[in-house]
């Protein structure tokens, strides 16, 4: 289904072609990865939320990418924080026990290229 998604469209021109996949690296990765061995991809933005149960998946991806010489673009923080629309208050549904995906990307040595409060 993978194959059929990505070969059989006409995507036209793109600038950006953007994949959500499942956390981890499992067979749809390896799939989109030989897919697209041939195209060059430029890199990978991996999106992670602020708990260590994500950060813990985004290390097994960034592991995944640089195995399979997949240049890392940056990472991205979503759902950092929640602001209620009716008090204005602050929250933060996913606490940053770690540091977050700064931390990450600090430790890792790539840009944080974008944090998503919702």
């Amino acid at each position: 289904m993978i194959k059929e998604f990505l070969c059989s469209v006409d995507w036209g021109d793109l600038d950006y072609l953007i994949i959500d996949t499942p956390p981890g690296t499992s067979d749809e990765h390896l799939a989109i990865v030989s897919l697209f061995k041939q195209s060059k991809v430029n890199g990978a933005v991996i999106v992670t939320t602020p708990q260590e149960v994500a950060l813990s998946d985004v290390r097994k991806e960034i592991s995944f990418c640089r195995k399979l010489k997949i240049p890392m673009i940056g990472l991205v923080e979503n759902m950092a924080s929640y602001t209620c629309t009716k008090c204005q208050t602050k929250s933060q549904i996913f606490p940053a026990t770690s540091g977050g995906g700064a931390a990450l990307a600090a430790s890792e040595n790539y840009s944080l290229l974008l944090f998503i409060a919702t």
